[in-house]
Parts: C-alpha cells; sequence; structure tokens
C-alpha cells in the first residue's frame, strides 16, 4: 500500500470509528437522563441500544461528511477546537431539528436541537480522543 493511500486509509478509519462510538455513547448519555428525569424508564441498556440505533443514521450521514469537512477543510483545518466544538454542536443541532421533522411532533424542537448539540459535542469528543489515541 502506498504512503498516501495509507494515510487516506488511516484518516477515514478514524472518522469510521468514531460514528460507531458515538451513537453508543449518545445513547448512554441519554438513558442516564431518562432515568434522571422520568423515574419510571426502561432500563439502561434497552435504552442505550435504542437510542443507539435510531441515532446512527444521524451520525453515519450526518456527522460523518460534517466533521471530514470541518477537519480537513483548508478554512477550518486550523480552527482552535473551541470553535471547531460550537461548529459541531450547531450541526449536531440541525440535524436534531431535522430528526424532529421525521419523528413528526413526538419531541418538541427546541428539545430534539439541544440534543443534538449535545450529539455533536459527544462526537467532537470521541473524534478528538480517537485521535489522541490512535497516531
Amino acid at each position: 500500500m502506498t504512503t498516501s493511500y495509507k494515510t487516506t486509509f488511516d484518516r477515514f478509519s478514524i472518522y469510521l470509528l468514531a460514528i460507531f462510538v458515538s451513537p453508543v455513547l449518545f445513547g448512554a448519555f441519554m438513558a442516564l437522563y431518562s432515568m434522571i428525569a422520568f423515574q419510571d424508564s426502561w432500563s439502561f441498556g434497552p435504552t442505550v441500544l435504542v437510542v443507539a440505533l435510531y441515532s446512527w443514521p444521524f451520525f453515519g450521514f450526518g456527522a460523518f461528511p460534517v466533521s471530514l469537512y470541518i477537519d480537513f477543510s483548508a478554512r477550518m483545518k486550523n480552527y482552535p477546537n473551541r470553535v471547531k466544538a460550537l461548529l459541531y454542536a450547531g450541526s449536531g443541532g440541525l440535524a436534531g431539528i431535522v430528526a424532529s421533522v421525521i419523528l413528526y411532533d413526538l419531541f418538541s424542537m427546541i428539545f430534539m436541537f439541544i440534543f443534538g448539540a449535545v450529539g455533536g459535542i459527544i462526537h467532537f469528543v470521541v473524534v478528538v480522543l480517537i485521535k489522541k489515541f490512535i497516531k
């Protein structure tokens, strides 16, 4: 394998790993939220599984290209991590609004925007941690 292909594969593998880890962590966050906010909720495991399955398409088709653009765009490559975290949160919030439209009044748009922003921040943290651990 040539060096350029290996570099490209290494870059994509970090982001592919992140789109499989992020929904599980987002599901854990949502399970903890539902256990705290609603005393009569599902148990932890099924909540994590359901939220991870429902949120995976948003991470796969939304967060994957956005994170590649934010991290490798010539314009945004040199931005500090605080700005990148805000960009991830904003794009996650937009994905939350799209999810609110798809789920049609199951949750309010404000809550879905907040949940999407939290999901974007979780994805940003996962990508940064994977980059630090896998060099």
